[in-house]
C-alpha cells in the first residue's frame, strides 16, 4: 500500500537518513525505533506529506487514506470536546448539512432539477451512515481516553496541553483510515489510559506505523520493527523481543566478521612487508596491496558513550525548600476545584515525585507553585535562598528556532552569571557548555544544528540542558521524559541523580520515577499523602499498610513497626553478600562475552565459550531474583 523508494532527507546539510527502501502493506503493524534524532518522526512526516524528501519518493496506493498524529498537535478550536471529536466524521456531517440546504430550497419552491438529482444521491450516501452509532463511538473513545461525560461540553480552549493531545488522538482513532501514523501517542496518557489504548491497537484491523519508546507497546502491539539508525533503515519481522534477538545476532556476526577481516589484513600486511624487499616477490606484493584496498570493512555499531556529569554548583538554600498549604484551584467557569486542601513541605536534597491519575491536577499544582496559575485558596512559600528553574510540558516551545543548539544554551548562560553566594563562582565557560551538551548526546558539529531541524526528543534534551545549567537549586519538572528514547531517559535520570539541588517532578514513566524519586507525594482531589522512600516502597505501603489520614497532617500513617534490629542486620548482610555475587557474575559475563567475540563462529572454542556464557547468565538471573526477594522482605519489614 505504501512504497518508499530511495528516500533521503537532508535538512540544511544535516543528513537525517539516506536511501530508505521499504514496502508497507495495509495490514502491517510496525513499531519504529531508534535514538532521538535518528529520523523516526521525520519519516512519518514524509509519509504523511507534511515534509518533502530531499530525494526519493513515497508511493501511496490510490484511494488509500492515511491518518497522522504528530508528537505535538495544537488544537485551536472554538468547539466543545465532543463536537471537536465528532468532527472526525466531517464528510458525513457536510452531506447532512447539504441535505438540509436542499430541503429548505424544496420548501421554498426554488429547488432545481440538478439539486433534486444531488438530493437523491446524498440521501443514498446518508443511508450508509449511522449517525447514532457514530455518536456512541465518539463517546466510547473519549471515555476510553479519560474524558468524563461532564467534560464533553467543555470548550477545547480550556484544555491543558495533555488533554488536547488526548483529544487529537481521539479524532484520529475515529477517522476511517486505511493506515495510521502514530508519533509517540502515549506521552500524555496515564497508566489506565495507556492500557486502554494498547488494547485498542491490538484490536485494530487496519495497519499502523508507531513511533514509541514504550517497550510494552512494541512487544504487544507491533508485529514488525523498523529500526532507523545512523541514516539507514533495517526491517525486522516479529515483535520487540524478536528484534532484540535478531539485532544482537547481527551485531555479534558483524563483530566476528570485522575481527576476522582485521586479522586477515594484519596477516597480509605482514606478508607484504616481507615481499617488498624481494624483487622476485614485488609483483605479488603489489597485487596483495590492491586486494587489500578493495576490502570493504564491515561496519560495527559503536558502543554507547560513557556518561559523566559535572554541572555548576548551585547556591546552598535553607533546609526547607518549599511549603504549600491548603492549596485549591478551579478553572474559570468551573463549578468545583480540581483539587483542594493540598498541603506539603519539601526539604533540601529531596527528589520528590507527584503521582496521581490524569485530571487530578499534577501539572496545575506545579503551575500554582511557580505562580503561573493563581490558586483560589491557600499559599505557597519558598525557603531561604531558593532559586527555581521550571521545566513545563511544552518547554521545548520556548527554544528559538533560528538559533543553533550552542547559541540557545550560551545565551541562557549569559543571563546566569556566577553567583556571589558561592565561593569562587564564575560564569559558565564554553567548555562547560559543550561538556553538558555532550552528556546530552550533542557533540562536535551537532551543537551547530538549528533548533528548527531538531526532533521533539532532541528539543527536549536541549531544553533540559538549558535548565540544568542555570545554577538553580530547586528544579520543578513537568513530564521531563516526554519524547525521549530509552537511552535518553537514562541519560536524563543520571544527570538528575548527580544534581546537587532539590527536585520536584511529575512523570508517567514508571522506570524513571522508580529510579529517581526519594519520596512520593500522592495527589488526590481533596488532599495529599506523603510517602518517604522509593516508588516500590510506596506501592508496598499502599498494599500492606492500614492507611489513616487527618486533615491536619495530610500524611500517611503506618502501623507501628515491631523492631527487630538483629533480624534486620542479618537480612542486610544477606543482601550485601548477594550484591557481591552479582558483581562477580557480571565481571564473569563480560569476560566470557569478550572471549566469545574473539572466537570463530561454529568452532569448538566458540561453542565452549557460549556454554560458559549461558551458565554465567543463568546464575546471574537467579542472583537478581534472590536479591529482589530479599529487598522486598526488607521493604515489607520497614512498612510494618
Amino acid at each position: 500500500m505504501i512504497q518508499l523508494q530511495n528516500l533521503t532527507v537532508d535538512l540544511n546539510t544535516n543528513l537525517i537518513f539516506e536511501d530508505i527502501n521499504c514496502t508497507i502493506q495495509d495490514s502491517d503493524r510496525i513499531g519504529i525505533i531508534g535514538r532521538n534524532g535518528a529520523g523516526k518522526s521525520t519519516l512519518l512526516k514524509v509519509i504523511a506529506g507534511r515534509l518533502a524528501p530531499t530525494s526519493g519518493s513515497v508511493h501511496i496506493q490510490r484511494g488509500s487514506r492515511i491518518a497522522y498524529l504528530p508528537q505535538e498537535e495544537v488544537l485551536n478550536s472554538p468547539l466543545s470536546v465532543f463536537d471537536e471529536a465528532f468532527s472526525a466524521f466531517h464528510e458525513c456531517v457536510k452531506i447532512e448539512q447539504r441535505v438540509a440546504e436542499i430541503d429548505n430550497a424544496i420548501a421554498a419552491g426554488s429547488c432545481t432539477a440538478e439539486q433534486l438529482e444531488e438530493y437523491a444521491s446524498l440521501h443514498e450516501r446518508l443511508r450508509e451512515w449511522d449517525k447514532n452509532a457514530s455518536m456512541l463511538q465518539t463517546k466510547e473513545v473519549l471515555a476510553g481516553l479519560g474524558f468524563t461525560e461532564a467534560a464533553f461540553s467543555k470548550p477545547v480552549s480550556a484544555l491543558s496541553t495533555g488533554w488536547k493531545m488526548r483529544l487529537a488522538l481521539a479524532k484520529l482513532l475515529l477517522t476511517d483510515a486505511d493506515m495510521y501514523l502514530f508519533d509517540e501517542p502515549t506521552n500524555h496518557l496515564d497508566m489506565v489510559t495507556q492500557q486502554w489504548f494498547l488494547e485498542k491497537l491490538q484490536a485494530m484491523k487496519q495497519g499502523f506505523l508507531l513511533v514509541s519508546h514504550d517497550q510494552v507497546y512494541l512487544e504487544k502491539a507491533a508485529t514488525s520493527i523498523l529500526e532507523i539508525e545512523r541514516g539507514t533503515a533495517t526491517f525486522y519481522r516479529g515483535n520487540l523481543q524478536a528484534y532484540l534477538n535478531a539485532k544482537e545476532e547481527r551485531i555479534e556476526l558483524a563483530r566476528r566478521t570485522r575481527a576476522r577481516q582485521e586479522r586477515e589484513i594484519a596477516h597480509k600486511e605482514m606478508i607484504i612487508e616481507k615481499f617488498r624487499a624481494k624483487a622476485s616477490k614485488a609483483k605479488t606484493a603489489q597485487s596483495m596491496i590492491k586486494k587489500l584496498e578493495r576490502i570493504e570493512l564491515v561496519e560495527v555499531e559503536p558502543p554507547l558513550p560513557a556518561i559523566k556529569f559535572s554541572f555548576p554548583t548551585p547556591p546552598r538554600p535553607g533546609n526547607i525548600i518549599l511549603t504549600f498549604h491548603h492549596l485549591s484551584f478551579a478553572f474559570p467557569n468551573q463549578p468545583s476545584p480540581i483539587f483542594e486542601k493540598v498541603s506539603g513541605e519539601i526539604e533540601r536534597g529531596e527528589r520528590v515525585a507527584i503521582v496521581a491519575a490524569n485530571g487530578v491536577g499534577k501539572s496545575t499544582l506545579l503551575h500554582c507553585i511557580m505562580g503561573t496559575h493563581t490558586p483560589t485558596n491557600g499559599f505557597v512559600k519558598f525557603g531561604h535562598n531558593v532559586q527555581t528553574a521550571f521545566f513545563a510540558q511544552d518547554q521545548a516551545r520556548t527554544l528559538h528556532p533560528d538559533k543553533t543548539i550552542y547559541q540557545e544554551i550560551s545565551d541562557a548562560c549569559d543571563r546566569t552569571p556566577g553567583d556571589s553566594n558561592i565561593p569562587g563562582s564564575r560564569p559558565i565557560s564554553s567548555s562547560e557548555i559543550r561538556a553538558a551538551l555532550g552528556n546530552f548526546q550533542f557533540s562536535g558539529d551537532d551543537v551547530d544544528k538549528k533548533i528548527s531541524v531538531l526532533s521533539g526528543g532532541e528539543k527536549n534534551r536541549v531544553a533540559m540542558a538549558k535548565i540544568l545549567l542555570q545554577r538553580a537549586n530547586f528544579l520543578i519538572l513537568d513530564e521531563p521524559t516526554n519524547h525521549l528514547d530509552l537511552y535518553s531517559k537514562d541519560v536524563l535520570r543520571q544527570a538528575l541523580a548527580s544534581y546537587e539541588g532539590t527536585i520536584l517532578f511529575v512523570s508517567h514513566d514508571l522506570t524513571f520515577v522508580s529510579k529517581l524519586a526519594t519520596r512520593i507525594i500522592e495527589l488526590t482531589p481533596t488532599s495529599t499523602y506523603s510517602y518517604p522512600g522509593t516508588y516500590e516502597e510506596f506501592c508496598i505501603a499502599k498494599k500492606l499498610a492500614a492507611v489513616t489520614t487527618t486533615q491536619k497532617s495530610d500524611r500517611l500513617v503506618l502501623p507501628r513497626k515491631v523492631e527487630d534490629p538483629q533480624q534486620d542486620r542479618e537480612l542486610k548482610k544477606e543482601i550485601q553478600s548477594i550484591e557481591r555475587t552479582i558483581s562477580k557474575l557480571e565481571r564473569d559475563e563480560q569476560k566470557e562475552l569478550e572471549i566469545l567475540g574473539a572466537c570463530e563462529y561454529g568452532t569448538e572454542a566458540y561453542n565452549n565459550s557460549l556454554t560458559k556464557l549461558t551458565e554465567v547468565q543463568a546464575k546471574l538471573k537467579l542472583a537478581h531474583t534472590e536479591w529482589e526477594e530479599k529487598m522486598d522482605d526488607l521493604a515489607m519489614r520497614s512498612a510494618q
